[in-house]
């Protein structure tokens, strides 16, 4: 067992919306390999500062179930890079966690390995397949198609999510988002929100998305997928 969890940060307080009909405790990891330049967790994309120690985990999801929260999301960060997220994910299933992972779909071999262990995925699909070097960095396609085609056959439950930047996803770069995953159980589109900190300079003064064009962007996708839901209009 290694010495040190996956986890790097928590949120200090329980949410009530990132883990669907869950009171949750939100849970980071540190490092990711791509570099959107919307991504609202700047902080830790480095990915060189220390994780928790297995004690002060324990101590951190005591402190939660005293709150009575049953759920743990991990996200990040990717968490999928972290060599010690099985032993993680195993650590919050022994403690009677629900377990939801957030990811951005570039590990699907880290993904096979974990997936009949967590009880939700929520993976982000940035764009269209052909558009993801030019927003995220990261160019091997075939990695996030076989990752959606993953949480799709194995995952017990699972949202794929777009946020959805009005200068950048058009109707057709939507209509490819649709195709990637389609015939998927759930698919939720949720603002860009500029912040002062973001990677792409550009963006910071870029406006919120704007709710009717997030209804027009379900409106796209519900011809893919069984259920679209608008979140944080």
């Amino acid at each position: 067992m290694s010495s040190f969890s996956a986890i790097h940060a928590f949120q200090q307080h329980a949410s009530l919306v990132d883990y669907p009909g869950r009171l949750s405790a939100l849970m980071f990891t540190q490092g990711c390999n791509f570099r959107c330049g919307f991504c609202h967790n700047v902080t830790l994309l480095a990915g060189d500062g220390k994780n928790y120690t297995w004690e002060e985990l324990e101590e951190i999801g005591q402190r939660f179930k005293r709150q009575w929260v049953k759920g743990v999301v991990i996200s990040g960060g990717e968490p999928t890079i972290q060599a010690s997220l099985p032993e993680t994910i195993d650590f919050f299933r022994r403690h009677g966690f629900a377990i939801k992972l957030d990811t951005n779909g570039s590990q699907p071999a880290v993904l096979e390995a974990i997936i009949d262990r967590v009880d939700y995925v929520a993976m982000d699909i940035k764009c269209a397949l052909d558009s993801y070097k030019a927003l995220t960095g990261f160019d091997d396609y075939e990695k996030i198609r076989q990752s959606v085609r993953l949480v799709m056959e194995r995952a017990r439950d699972y949202e794929f999510r777009t946020t959805v930047i009005e200068t950048f996803h058009s109707e057709q770069e939507l209509h490819d988002c649709g195709k990637l995953a389609v015939g998927a159980k759930r698919y939720v589109v949720q603002p860009f929100v500029p912040h002062d900190d973001l990677l792409d300079v550009a963006l910071r003064q870029q406006p919120r998305t704007r709710p009717s064009y997030l209804q027009e962007a379900a409106t796209i996708l519900r011809a893919y997928v069984q259920e679209v839901q608008v979140r944080g209009a």
